[in-house]
């Protein structure tokens, strides 16, 4: 059987072992990619690869030098962020972040880069919720019952219209509209967010 061949009955089995869509695509020389979204952390799809290969049907991989690559959906974000913020620990990593970076002299970057409108909070918040998601197996789960509604409500935020006419959603616009809300859990829910005026806060950090 040959090579591709295999790669791709590997890369079914490894779908259907973990649940998620796994692509094993040639790269160059010996080097292939094994991808998929979400789902296992890469050190667990590792474990399933090799007990894969252990086997007879694969051996033509064997000799491999295959890559364990994972991304990380918009959903992912969406469901890391809302379970740290119900958990109450959201809010104090992103002040935590924030003043680290302030006390590092980390500058904001300026009128014409690409995202010019970010407070540190947003950044702090941003890095705090890719770490959340890299650290996680199946990210995209929520992490109790009651965050699907407010996962769906978030996806909805960062999501905006295009000139084009196509909607686009990504976690930076999800991170401003999360950095933004005013509806705090009330009892012994989490913390509020509290985050400085976008003007005032602009001022401050430059």
């Amino acid at each position: 059987m040959s090579r591709s061949r295999q790669a791709a009955l590997l890369s079914r089995h490894l779908s259907e072992v973990t649940g998620v869509d796994v692509t094993l695509s040639y790269d160059t020389g010996a080097r292939w990619v094994l991808g998929w979204t979400d789902g296992p952390l890469p050190e667990e799809m590792r474990a399933h690869l090799d007990a894969a290969l252990a086997g007879h049907r694969y051996a033509e991989l064997r000799d491999r030098t295959i890559e364990c690559a994972r991304t990380c959906s918009a959903r992912a974000w969406a469901a890391r962020a809302i379970a740290s913020r119900r958990e109450g620990t959201l809010a104090t990593a992103i002040a935590d972040g924030a003043a680290h970076r302030r006390a590092l002299g980390v500058q904001l970057p300026r009128l014409g880069s690409q995202d010019p409108d970010g407070s540190h909070e947003y950044y702090a918040l941003l890095s705090q919720v890719e770490e959340l998601c890299r650290a996680t197996a199946y990210p995209e789960r929520p992490g109790a019952p009651e965050d699907e509604p407010l996962i769906a409500q978030l996806l909805t935020a960062g999501t905006r219209p295009r000139p084009s006419g196509v909607r686009t959603l990504s976690e930076y616009d999800m991170a401003r509209a999360l950095l933004a809300t005013e509806q705090a859990p009330a009892g012994d829910g989490p913390p509020r967010l509290t985050v400085v005026p976008a003007a005032e806060g602009k001022d401050a950090d430059r």
